[in-house]
């Protein structure tokens, strides 16, 4: 965490720096590494920023919290985020963006990197004896995500995260789209977007609650129908629509997002129990690493996907779009992500890790690291197979 804060900060303004080669191919490689760059400085330091709820603390309500604290300082970011660039460039600097731009990076940037000092001071994890430490060799990391897509809750969080997030991706590259080529509402999307992320923000502490109670798969299947709902009555808006219910559905969208946002970083601690029992060996950073590969690959392939439709509904830049390419637009905004969170949502009502198979989980896990073989009575056994996709025997739930 302390030796990202520097090249999080240069990385992240490198991003905004207006860069004028005389030569698309140069300003295209100069973005290409910078983004790279950024990319990876990230990962460096979000990968055991995700795993250490693990290691923190056992309780799966604490767990919940934690995650839960996470994501509201995140959505927080996110509004800022949402609203504080467009109004510099838009306004503070008008007739010289480029400055607005670069300061942008600059005060996100730091906005960014010194927080990383809280979280080195106020976190925590086992002493190093209490800890069996894998090979972290860069083949060894690659057979971990093998071995991870055997257990069984783990490839139905996966599911979750990359059908939600998936549907996210999509949601936030049509928005202003939708916004303006179909409604006519180009300059609503600032408010839009702050209805979303206040909605979401607001809603956390609800599904936390939720999720203590009836488990984080069903509180997210509970998101997922706001959202099928919310997405659904956005198709049937038009140009005459009142400006007020444009944002009261762009508030509903944000208050089934929270828990599709929440619940799958919240489920990461439990991944990591159901493989250190399918396994033996706890592996936080591997299931963070494997959970930040996938959303990167998926993230990048999906975003090409949006680049890709919208050239074939015949989108124009900047130009009055086809009645033909308006349906393509408004379908794609509509439809698209509610395929993907419905997705999700049936997957979430699979997902077998609850309050009251967790207790079980532990206590099998805990029984294993003292050498205990066995134990677990009839109805235990049930919940750690179906968590871990393994028959129990006399080591727990093993391949």
């Amino acid at each position: 965490f302390l030796v990202g804060i520097i090249p999080v900060f240069a990385s992240f303004a490198l991003l905004w720096l207006s860069v004028r080669t005389g030569s698309e191919a140069l300003t295209f490689l100069y973005y290409f590494l910078a983004y790279t760059l950024f990319a990876t400085v990230s990962t460096m330091v979000m990968i055991p920023y995700s795993s250490l709820p693990v290691e923190m603390t056992r309780d799966y309500r604490e767990r919940t919290r934690l995650s839960g604290s996470r994501m509201i300082f995140s959505q927080v970011s996110s509004l800022l985020a949402g609203t504080i660039p467009g109004y510099l460039v838009k306004n503070l600097y008008r007739d010289d963006p480029s400055t607005g731009f670069l300061l942008v990076g600059i005060f996100f940037g730091a906005f960014y990197a010194l927080p990383w000092i809280f979280v080195y001071r106020g976190t925590w994890e086992p002493p190093e004896e209490e800890r069996k430490m894998p090979s972290a060799s860069l083949g060894q990391s690659f057979r971990d995500i093998g071995t991870l897509l055997r257990v069984r809750s783990f490839r139905i969080h996966v599911g979750m995260y990359l059908a939600g997030y998936s549907a996210i991706d999509i949601l936030s590259a049509l928005f202003v789209y939708y916004l303006t080529y179909y409604l006519g509402r180009g300059s609503s999307y600032t408010v839009c977007l702050g209805s979303m992320l206040v909605a979401q923000l607001v809603a956390l502490p609800f599904y936390l609650a939720l999720a203590n109670r009836i488990g984080k798969g069903r509180a997210y299947a509970l998101g997922a129908l706001v959202v099928i709902l919310s997405s659904g009555l956005f198709f049937g808006l038009g140009p005459a629509s009142p400006a007020w219910l444009v944002y009261a559905l762009s508030a509903a969208l944000g208050l089934g997002l929270s828990p599709v946002t929440a619940m799958p970083w919240a489920m990461l601690p439990e991944s990591a129990d159901a493989d250190e029992l399918s396994g033996g060996t706890q592996r936080s950073g591997a299931v963070s690493g494997a959970f930040t590969l996938a959303r990167k690959l998926v993230q990048a392939t999906v975003l090409w996907l949006v680049g890709i439709l919208l050239g074939a509904i015949g989108y124009v830049p900047e130009a009055a779009q086809s009645a033909a390419t308006l349906l393509g637009i408004r379908l794609i905004f509509t439809a698209a992500p509610i395929a993907l969170v419905a997705a999700g949502g049936i997957l979430s009502l699979t997902y077998p890790v609850t309050p009251a198979s967790f207790a079980a989980l532990r206590a099998e896990l805990e029984r294993r690291r003292s050498g205990i073989s066995g134990g677990a009575g009839e109805a235990e056994r049930a919940m750690l197979e179906r968590i871990t996709g393994h028959p129990y025997d006399s080591r727990g739930a093993a391949p």
